[in-house]
């Protein structure tokens, strides 16, 4: 089994005259899929009419975190407390999403992951929490670092994410965007205490996002492995 994930960009000046600029994927990633014996596939930022060849070329696509969602792409203007944005990426990433639909190729999204795919089925984002929802009662962008978790979400029993997480998860949380309105065809399946959306779903489409990083705390938390696992599951009975 491949599996495709969208990488990141990164841009660090290693020497006075010497500026990198590297397309990336986390390592903790990477390995969780190594472990699982499925063969990982790091697809670099491209041009969107690369994305159908691209994911021609793997079993399924996993669609991680990285900067906020640029919100021309859901007809806003950029809140003045809205983080870095990379449009490129945003643009890449939607042509993914679109073909691997159209090729009957499972996605998973993971923070960002969760909100590109909302984006990308005419969902609309919180640009920023603490500004724009009134009922945020939970600090959604942690100061302990993502290998720990910080608080509990509650999920809908039998939700694709129920099967490893069960109904009331402790997890981890770096983000200050969320999802706003939900894409049509999509359902709710998580939220967090104070009612912020923290998994939608479309088992039709196969297509599944969380908005916590299970990546980071995997290896200390077998039901955050579980769900890397069960979405291996699917992608192994969809290629069958």
């Amino acid at each position: 089994m491949k599996i495709g994930i969208t990488a990141d960009a990164n841009m660090q000046q290693t020497a006075p005259s010497r500026l990198k600029l590297a397309d990336y994927v986390q390592k903790r990633l990477v390995d969780v899929l190594v472990k699982n014996d499925v063969v990982p596939m790091i697809l670099p930022i491209a041009k969107p009419e690369m994305a159908k060849e691209m994911v021609g070329m793997v079993d399924a696509i996993i669609i991680p975190g990285g900067p906020d969602v640029s919100p021309h792409l859901y007809g806003e203007d950029p809140h003045q407390h809205i983080g870095v944005t990379y449009v490129p990426r945003d643009d890449f990433e939607k042509a993914v999403i679109e073909e691997s639909v159209r090729q009957n190729k499972p996605v998973f999204g993971i923070c960002r992951g969760i909100q590109i795919i909302n984006v990308a089925f005419g969902g609309t984002l919180y640009q920023d929490l603490p500004s724009q929802y009134e009922q945020e009662a939970i600090r959604h962008e942690q100061v302990p670092d993502s290998a720990f978790p910080t608080h509990f979400v509650n999920v809908e029993e039998g939700s694709f994410v129920s099967k490893s997480q069960g109904t009331h998860p402790f997890v981890n949380s770096k983000h200050h965007q969320a999802v706003k309105k939900v894409a049509d065809g999509f359902k709710v399946t998580a939220r967090a205490n104070d009612g912020v959306i923290e998994a939608i779903e479309n088992p039709d489409l196969a297509v599944y996002g969380v908005q916590w990083h299970p990546e980071t705390f995997w290896s200390d938390h077998e039901n955050q492995e579980k769900l890397f696992q069960d979405f291996f599951a699917l992608v192994a009975e969809k290629k069958a």
